[in-house]
């Protein structure tokens, strides 16, 4: 099987097992993923032939007991056999699409002028939530080159409020006319 089709398999199981607990799995998954990218210590422990699964397993509980859902351990212990990384943060996306998709989370990446405060930031996401229908699992950037307004990226769709582009459409219309 194929590691793709392998990680979609794992990664529904893995969210069907999860039920009530997913968000708690889910932001297990993420912190998870954030160890392996960063620290390279995590990674070995993950990929080590030396040390048996048994005393990783140990490992992995004491470790991440505290701070992590005993599924998203249980599942972490269970791919150390497979020893690879890739396979394991192949299922830690799959989960992440699976789990948003299930909880009609659309994931905003908006571009502004300058920095929001958080009433600015709440606002914005509370009228996105509205009109989509949908949460909003946002990332804010400011973008230094934006005069004013606003981009956004929703999930594949592309929005312009831009005060450039707003001045390129009404250059465009005065031209025509």
């Amino acid at each position: 099987m194929k590691h793709n089709q392998r990680a979609k398999k794992l990664a529904a199981i893995l969210l069907d097992i999860s039920d009530e607990s997913a968000e708690a799995v889910h932001s297990s998954l993420q912190l998870i993923d954030i160890l392996i990218r960063k620290d390279a210590r995590f990674r070995s422990l993950l990929q080590s032939k030396r040390i048996s699964h048994d005393k990783k397993m140990t490992i992995i509980r004491k470790v991440l007991a505290d701070i992590c859902h005993p599924n998203a351990i249980e599942f972490l212990g269970l791919m150390t056999e497979e020893k690879s990384v890739k396979i394991i943060r192949q299922v830690i996306n799959v989960f992440d699409v699976l789990y948003k998709e299930k909880e009609g989370i659309v994931a905003v990446q908006a571009h502004v002028a300058k920095e929001l405060n958080s009433d600015e930031v709440d606002a914005l996401q509370h009228n996105l939530q509205k009109a989509m229908n949908k949460k909003a699992d946002m990332n804010i950037e400011v973008d230094e080159k934006l005069l004013g307004g606003i981009k956004l990226r929703i999930e594949n769709t592309f929005l312009d409020a831009s005060l450039k582009s707003n001045l390129n459409r009404l250059q465009s219309e005065l031209l025509q006319s």
